[in-house]
């Protein structure tokens, strides 16, 4: 499964980690935009394959894209976090901003894993004990349990390439056998 691979690591879903889903996402600013203005619809799907997806009401402010009424649709959790909650968060980090420290912190508090590819942030979920997953992996997750096919899967790689400059071509091609490793075991061919 890919949850077994993925939903702790911070290595490219390498290492073997406990088969349990996430009781959560709880996405950062840059991967709801990528997810949303690539391909809007597998937040749903996300929502009902993997772990409900939450958006702490700051972080939603980043994302210009999405908006109560869509989250609504798309059945994503918006959490207000408690002001003990942001006045942790308004201590300065040296690495992570105000928005990535609530993410770390409604995370933490809610026993869910942090949705994110930014590194300070996945560095700082390993020091805090929060589970990580990094921001393309539920897509193979929802191509192994054929929620997703595999060409749409990559295809919203392609789109977020064009909008996310870290999304490099060695990363769609690693995505790619990734994506293709994960319909093998859906489909059970060698």
């Amino acid at each position: 499964s890919t949850f077994g691979r993925c939903a702790n690591s911070t290595n490219h879903g390498r290492r073997s980690m406990a088969e349990t889903p996430p009781l959560g996402l709880v996405g950062d600013a840059s991967v709801l935009i990528d997810i949303v203005d690539a391909n809007e619809p597998v937040l749903a799907l996300i929502v009902q394959h993997i772990a409900p997806v939450i958006i702490p009401t700051p972080v939603l402010g980043e994302v210009k894209t999405l908006d109560e009424v869509r989250c609504a649709a798309l059945g994503l959790d918006l959490v207000e976090p408690t002001l003990e909650q942001l006045r942790e968060a308004a201590i300065p980090h040296p690495a992570l901003s105000f928005y990535d420290e609530v993410c770390l912190i409604v995370a933490r508090d809610g026993g869910y894993t942090c949705w994110t590819n930014d590194g300070p942030l996945g560095d700082e979920c390993a020091s805090a004990g929060v589970a990580r997953m990094r921001g393309l992996r539920p897509l193979l997750h929802l191509v192994e349990s054929g929620a997703l096919s595999m060409a749409a899967a990559v295809g919203t790689v392609e789109v977020i390439q064009t909008i996310n400059p870290y999304i490099t071509q060695a990363v769609v091609d690693d995505f790619r056998r990734l994506a293709l490793e994960a319909d093998r075991r859906r489909t059970g061919a060698p």
